[in-house]
């Protein structure tokens, strides 16, 4: 995944440390000119009229005088001084390759707008790109390189690429991608420029049904921002009623408002469509690489769920076992009413303890944010508790998806809502500060657990260590683990960021203690 950001990034500036533009040899004419620095290889395959471009990311690119062709590459480029998406493009490639930024940024215009599908925000203006160009630059392998695999003509002013990537001559996993260019008529430089690169996971199948469970409510989102905006749906119909009730309603407000202490009913917040497809997707991709993919699939270790070896099922029936060290800590003590403990490696069990007393401490904040008041949230964390983000994932979709209702809104802003703090008025109280305690508790021992005890079958801190590594390394569920204790320091952030805004960023941003602290405060 940090070859693919890396490829992306590179994408993103152009800053290609190698492209390569195959094509016919019908067209190879019109490419050699636009193109100085293309230069023959012997790489090329037959019929193949283009050649392969090298660069290595510290130093210029330099093509050996020795290579056959290249005084009639730089004739024909000399010969043709027509300036075109394409040879623009092609020109801020051999300056980016030669680590020649203020180069590339000649080809590019004031105003352009850059959107790389790998940010949320596009870069508007020369100089955000000039910073995306210099940190693209850094950090690229010299025998990665970039082969355009066509390129369409948009008449001159606009220029489509696909492209994918190779590694050591092989073609890198998953880095295809597609990119689109228009230059100015005026100024003749790079305006406008989009890049899309292959997602890392393929949901196939799964992505229609994740678009027909998330449509209803992006429909509905989009219906009520119409409705917000006064906004008559094309054909009439009956948006104009709804519209003249707003005007009336929004009239009879400003004649007699609100008695003073009086809280005006206010609609139901909508739910977020964007963040419900994405954590849906975000699960679908959970479901199938940790848990369905087939054993090798991309490098992963161990089984997966459908083909899990017994003893690893043994392993994690005795993990659930020694759930929270109650087990083992009676028998320290010498109580052995429930029976002897199961035999797991102090690292392992420590590892699991402490990834299930995160998830245990989220309940309170789960309880008490103003989303999916109407799920079953109670239900949902206890099932999580044993399946973790396999199920937290699909509930946090269908929470986002979910409003906030503004009965309960007004309830909390009341502060007189009978019942339970967290649920009644999405406040800390007794369940809090209660799960805060058992968590730290629980972290304190997992720790513990994982670095010191019984130290005949965990060795010294390098043995354990060396463990820790060949877990991650050779065991899926063990992997799994990792996944979900940093997958549950991002839910922690999103949640106490949404109930209290005023929460210490260390409480916020350190996992796992900083949730124990803000529970406990």
């Amino acid at each position: 995944h940090a070859a693919k950001m890396s490829v992306s990034f590179a994408v993103g500036a152009c800053a290609r440390p190698a492209v390569a533009a195959r094509s016919t040899r019908a067209t190879a004419p019109r490419r050699a000119a636009t193109s100085p620095s293309v230069t023959p290889s012997s790489r090329c395959p037959a019929g193949v009229g283009t050649p392969l471009i090298r660069c290595s990311p510290l130093r210029p690119s330099t093509f050996p005088s020795r290579r056959p062709g290249r005084p009639a590459v730089r004739a024909a480029a000399a010969a043709n001084t027509e300036v075109t998406a394409e040879s623009v493009v092609r020109g801020m490639y051999d300056a980016i390759n030669r680590r020649d930024v203020e180069a590339a940024l000649a080809f590019v215009d004031d105003d352009i707008l850059y959107e790389d599908f790998n940010f949320p925000v596009p870069f508007k203006g020369k100089e955000r790109v000039r910073k995306l160009f210099e940190e693209s630059c850094d950090g690229i392998p010299d025998d990665m390189l970039f082969i355009v695999d066509e390129c369409t003509d948009g008449g001159g002013l606009s220029v489509g690429m696909t492209w994918y990537v190779e590694l050591e001559g092989e073609p890198f996993p998953n880095a295809r991608g597609a990119s689109f260019y228009r230059v100015d008529p005026t100024s003749k430089k790079l305006v406008y420029a989009r890049d899309v690169v292959e997602p890392p996971f393929k949901l196939g199948d799964a992505s229609f049904s994740i678009i027909r469970a998330v449509a209803p409510a992006v429909k509905a989102q989009l219906r009520r921002a119409r409705e917000a905006r006064g906004d008559v749906p094309q054909g009439g119909g009956g948006a104009e009623p709804s519209k003249a009730a707003a005007s009336t309603a929004n009239a009879n407000a400003a004649i007699d408002p609100p008695a003073s202490g009086v809280t005006a009913v206010t609609a139901d917040e909508p739910g977020n469509a964007v963040a419900a497809a994405g954590l849906y997707a975000l699960g679908a991709a959970y479901w199938f690489v940790l848990l369905l993919s087939p054993p090798g699939w991309q490098g992963l270790p161990g089984e997966p769920a459908w083909a899990v070896a017994p003893e690893t099922l043994a392993e994690v029936v005795a993990e659930s076992t020694d759930f929270f060290f109650v087990l083992p800590a009676l028998n320290k003590f010498g109580i052995d009413l429930l029976g002897p403990a199961p035999a797991v490696h102090p690292v392992t069990l420590g590892v699991f303890n402490f990834a299930e007393a995160f998830i245990f401490m989220l309940l309170p904040l789960m309880l008490m944010t103003r989303r999916g008041r109407d799920l079953p949230t109670v239900k949902a964390w206890s099932v999580a508790m044993f399946l973790t983000n396999a199920l937290m994932l699909p509930y946090l979709g269908a929470r986002a998806a979910a409003g906030s209702p503004a009965a309960w809104r007004e309830a909390k802003a009341d502060g007189t809502a009978a019942g339970i703090a967290e649920v009644a008025r999405g406040e800390k109280g007794l369940l809090s500060r209660s799960f805060g305690v058992v968590g730290l508790g629980v972290g304190v021992l997992s720790v513990y657990w994982a670095l010191f005890e019984d130290p005949a079958v965990g060795g010294d801190l390098a043995a354990r260590g060396e463990y820790l590594r060949r877990l991650v390394t050779e065991d899926r569920v063990s992997l799994a683990f990792v996944v979900d204790i940093a997958l549950f320091s991002v839910w922690q952030a999103w949640f106490i960021g949404e109930v209290d805004e005023e929460a210490p960023a260390a409480c916020r941003f350190v996992p796992y203690w900083g949730l124990a602290a803000w529970l406990m405060l």
